[in-house]
């Protein structure tokens, strides 16, 4: 299990630090700057992880995408604590390292609308970017070359819509990490971006088991990542 909650912790720390490191060195000369660099290097981020990682810990990167499988009996409990600690550990030191070469409040989210409005759109991308994951990680008709383009290119269009609004976190591990270190207002705006996502990937997930229809294409997440975890924590 060591290795799987290692690579969640990679994992998590490339997907924060991709975004929060452009940031910091947007205003640099030679920097890219605004919106679709922003959601272009996140996707493709989660993307390259996706790929490198997925047939380790099942890539989810992200605690709300954790509590979204374990809703849908498509990864344990028993596990869900253990791969929260490893992705947000992974996220607040991506975040300390752009804070320790660049300084702090880089890569921040907070919503330029009210909390409520602010959590409706986090959950409703968050709820896309978890219909996605759920649909190419669990399901055996599809081709085990997508998840990583799918679920990269739902990032960028999730930041590309809620980029000017809340920052497009879809992941309380991605904001949690730069509000730390930033103080402020960024972090008393956190809940916001643990609340919205964790309510749209469970609303995801389970709205997936029911288009699904019954356990026939059914599968852990991914590789029948449930089934092994189930045997192993059986032992």
């Amino acid at each position: 299990m060591m290795r799987r909650y290692l690579a969640e912790f990679i994992g998590t720390f490339a997907i924060v630090f991709a975004p929060v490191a452009l940031a910091a060195t947007a205003g640099l000369k030679g920097g890219a700057a605004g919106l679709l660099p922003a959601a272009l290097v996140s996707g493709l981020a989660v993307l390259a992880m996706v790929y490198a990682l997925g047939h380790i810990s099942a890539a989810h990167f992200n605690p709300a995408v954790t509590l979204g499988f374990a809703v849908s009996r498509r990864f344990p409990w028993r596990y869900l604590l253990p791969y929260w600690i490893s992705q947000l550990l992974g996220g607040i030191c991506a975040a300390a390292v752009v804070t320790f070469l660049f300084g702090p409040g880089f890569g921040i989210h907070v919503p330029s609308v009210s909390p409520i409005t602010a959590i409706v759109i986090e959950a409703m991308i968050t709820f896309f970017l978890m219909l996605v994951i759920i649909s190419v990680a669990t399901d055996r008709r599809v081709n085990g070359a997508v998840p990583g383009l799918a679920i990269g290119l739902t990032v960028v269009f999730g930041v590309m819509i809620a980029g000017p609004v809340t920052g497009g976190s879809m992941n309380p591990a991605r904001s949690l990490g730069p509000a730390l270190l930033a103080g402020g207002t960024a972090l008393s705006s956190y809940w916001i971006y643990v609340v919205g996502p964790m309510a749209g990937a469970v609303i995801a997930s389970l709205l997936y088991e029911f288009i699904r229809g019954g356990s026939e294409h059914a599968k852990g997440a991914p590789n029948d990542l449930f089934e092994a975890l189930e045997e192993i924590g059986s032992k």
